[in-house]
């Protein structure tokens, strides 16, 4: 008996026993298992941190980047607008006139960027094309950088003899250019940089270039030359100059126009940086937007009696000054300094156009418009507005504008439209 209750007292033992065990491993496997899936999350965190601290890096490096594309044609701007009221000479006038308008475009770009941030984080990129004089892109180019080289590097066009014509978004490759010639800058103590083009296999592609006497790059770097943050600059001590930024988006925009990107370089040497496209023969007459600004700017004044009636709904006195100064020798022009007196003085007035901001305090042009064209609906209403995104331009002619021009405007095309308006 007592061997019997012995041998069942041993059995309950080891099944307890047993059973402790598999609680055991099971609560083992269980803190494993809350431990692998900590871990996962943990890792989870770690990637999201790190893709918000590059995204928030790359914001930080493109403004830091920017800010200095911006200073140096502020700087043309500023600089020759002050030259130009100091000469009498009228071929000088012009020129420097020249040189103000290239660097003016060429901001108005940079600006368009800096807010169309996020659109080129995420590679959506807008492509306007249009037919585009390839000579005279390249002129322009030359004219943006003209007064950031010193003296002991100069800046060459390479080109065809003829003239060429292309299907391109210009502005983007005076992007590629800016950015790749800029690069070059840092790299070039003395010689020479040369840019440009050239047709290749038969005339059946275009190459762009831009190339250099300057230090060249490592046979190590070149594999990450295009990759974001990887510079060579950012690696000097105490070297601000550049940090990879430039490259990659040259490259981003390139991909996005179709074409592709290289670079030859033998470190010592210099480099040469490309970029191709297909071609296709464009022999269209020059682009009427290409035309200086010798032809546009100076008109004949209209007779007092003879001149149309233009009302200008513009709330800041400098901007009001600037359509005055431009329109004043066609047009008679009347103001209005929001979208209240807008609506007032057209019913006074019945002016011929309107040219009206998208926004002023007390009534917007918007809502100005509106009423307007139920009253007179033959009346056209011209948007001029620094509200440019496609949703403005989408409302403003919902309102029933005609037509959109964004500031800053150029003179010729605001002239144009307005001819083409106008009650004759």
């Amino acid at each position: 008996m007592h061997r019997r209750k012995g041998d069942r007292e041993g059995i309950i033992k080891n099944i307890g026993e047993r059973n402790i065990k598999t609680q055991m491993i099971d609560e083992k496997e269980e803190l494993i298992k809350k431990l692998a899936d900590a871990n996962r999350k943990l890792k989870k965190y770690e990637e999201k941190a790190a893709k918000a601290e590059k995204e928030s890096k790359m914001k930080s490096l493109f403004l830091a980047n920017m800010s200095h594309e911006i200073r140096t044609p502020l700087n043309a701007i500023e600089g020759f607008s002050r030259v130009i009221a100091e000469t009498d000479d009228p071929d000088e006038r012009m020129k420097y006139l020249d040189i103000i308008e290239s660097n003016s475009s060429r901001l108005t770009v940079l600006i368009n960027e800096i807010l169309d941030l996020s659109k080129v984080e995420q590679g959506d990129i807008t492509i306007t094309k249009a037919n585009t004089d390839l000579t005279a892109m390249c002129n322009e180019i030359k004219n943006i950088f003209k007064f950031r080289l010193n003296d002991s590097v100069r800046l060459v066009i390479e080109k065809p003899e003829k003239e060429i014509y292309m299907t391109t978004d210009k502005n983007r490759i005076v992007q590629v250019f800016s950015n790749l010639i800029s690069n070059a800058l840092k790299h070039t103590r003395w010689g020479v940089i040369t840019f440009g083009y050239r047709l290749i296999d038969n005339d059946t592609r275009i190459r762009f270039f831009v190339s250099d006497t300057g230090e060249g790059i490592k046979k190590e770097d070149m594999q990450h030359i295009f990759e974001l943050y990887v510079s060579g600059d950012s690696e000097r001590k105490g070297d601000k100059k550049g940090f990879g930024l430039g490259l990659p988006l040259s490259k981003m925009i390139v991909d996005k126009l179709g074409g592709s990107m290289e670079v030859e370089s033998t470190f010592g040497s210099g480099s040469t940086f490309s970029f191709t496209f297909p071609y296709l023969a464009n022999v269209s007459l020059r682009d009427p937007s290409l035309r200086t600004v010798t032809n546009t700017i100076r008109v004949d004044a209209v007779a007092e009696s003879q001149k149309k009636l233009i009302l200008v709904a513009e709330d800041s006195d400098n901007n009001y000054e600037l359509v005055r100064i431009v329109l004043e020798k066609l047009y008679k022009l009347v103001r209005a300094r929001d979208g209240i007196e807008a609506v007032t003085l057209n019913e006074e007035m019945n002016p011929d156009l309107i040219l009206m901001d998208m926004k002023m305090p007390n009534m917007d042009g918007v809502d100005a418009t509106k009423i307007i064209k139920e009253v007179y609906p033959d009346t056209p209403v011209v948007a001029l507005s620094a509200y440019a995104f496609a949703a403005d331009v989408k409302r403003a002619k919902s309102a029933g504008c005609v037509e959109f021009i964004a500031k800053p405007f150029r003179i010729e095309n605001l002239r144009a439209v307005i001819e083409k308006y106008i009650k004759k």
